[in-house]
């Protein structure tokens, strides 16, 4: 009579059956060679199984950006600079799809809460004008103590760095500059807001030859608060293109036209016309000392002196009065210059 198979031993205790070495060896196997089979393997786990947010790493160097608020719309690209007011940074709107400049509240601002209430209150009217040869102010964000500028990013130089590679400006180079740059500071006097800092490193001229004019009274705002908090007593500003009753804290639209009769001797000459130490500049400006246009160059027509000196004119009330009208007897002056 047939015999039942016997049954496998038993294994001892605490042994494995001998499947589960095989299992084991076939899985080291397969780890083994994933690598060469699938090279991507690797990276790509890692990515997977990442916690939290990737980090930032296009960011500038010494810039903490968080995961969050501000930041999280805006990406950084690179910083562009940094002055009176604060760093400025080339960013890309993610919303919008579209490059900014974020300028970034200095500390000395962001700290006093009565200089923060000025700044932002300034900047909120800078940001209600809107005009071809301005640059605009898309947004003022708070983003816990801090307090950003959005501004319209603008390609091209500035008349500092053209001057520099330049050396000068030919008349009829000076009329085209003028155009846009007149017509932007007539339309910011005529919204009842002064520059207060008009100089060629804040006037942009675009590829195209637009001009844009950055950087209005917020931008002076800042630099005051800042020296306030380090000296008493003493003039803010750029010596050689602030009109004399600036230097004595009286601001109006005439101030401005100062600015832009010193920006338009230099251009045509390639040089300022005060230079020296500050107390020498502002007697020279106080008493109409300076060399005049036709004697630096003497090619240049004597209407375009004249429009010089009525805009470098020491008292504001016979000064010429506006940006337009400036525009209007510079316009006169060169009307027979066509190169």
């Amino acid at each position: 009579e047939p015999q039942p198979a016997a049954a496998p031993a038993a294994s001892p205790p605490g042994s494995r059956p001998p499947y589960f070495f095989w299992a084991i060896g076939s899985l080291l196997a397969v780890i083994g060679i994933a690598p060469f089979l699938v090279p991507d393997l690797r990276g790509k786990v890692t990515t997977v199984f990442r916690r939290g947010p990737a980090p930032v790493d296009d960011a500038p160097p010494g810039l903490e950006v968080p995961q969050s608020g501000f930041w999280k719309r805006y990406e950084v690209t690179r910083e562009i600079g940094a002055g009176g007011m604060g760093v400025v940074y080339e960013a890309w709107d993610r919303q919008l799809e579209r490059r900014v400049a974020v300028k970034r509240m200095r500390d000395e601002i962001r700290n006093d809460r009565r200089e923060r209430e000025r700044f932002l209150q300034e900047a909120r009217m800078v940001a209600r004008l809107r005009h071809p040869n301005l640059v605009e102010i898309y947004s003022i964000e708070e983003d816990g103590p801090d307090a950003y500028l959005v501004f319209e990013f603008v390609e091209g130089q500035n008349l500092h760095q053209m001057l520099g590679d330049k050396g000068r400006f030919s008349p009829a180079e000076v009329r085209e500059v003028f155009r846009g740059l007149c017509a932007g500071i007539d339309y910011a006097h005529r919204q009842g807001v002064v520059h207060r800092d008009l100089k060629p490193a804040n006037i942009i001229v675009e590829p195209d030859g637009t001009v844009k004019i950055m950087d209005f009274g917020v931008a002076r705002q800042a630099q005051d608060a800042l020296m306030r908090r380090q000296m008493t007593n003493t003039i803010i500003g750029t010596p050689q293109y602030m009109a004399p009753e600036q230097e004595e804290g009286v601001v109006c639209a005439q101030s401005d036209v100062y600015a832009l009769g010193v920006c338009l001797y230099e251009m045509l000459t390639g040089t300022p016309p005060f230079s020296g130490s500050a107390g020498s500049v502002t007697l020279a400006k106080r008493e109409a000392r300076y060399e005049p246009l036709t004697r630096r160059f003497s090619d240049l027509p004597p209407a375009l002196g004249q429009v010089v000196d009525r805009a470098l004119d020491p008292k504001p009330e016979s000064r010429i009065q506006s940006a337009s009208a400036l525009m209007a007897e510079l316009e006169a002056a060169l009307a027979n210059v066509t190169a």
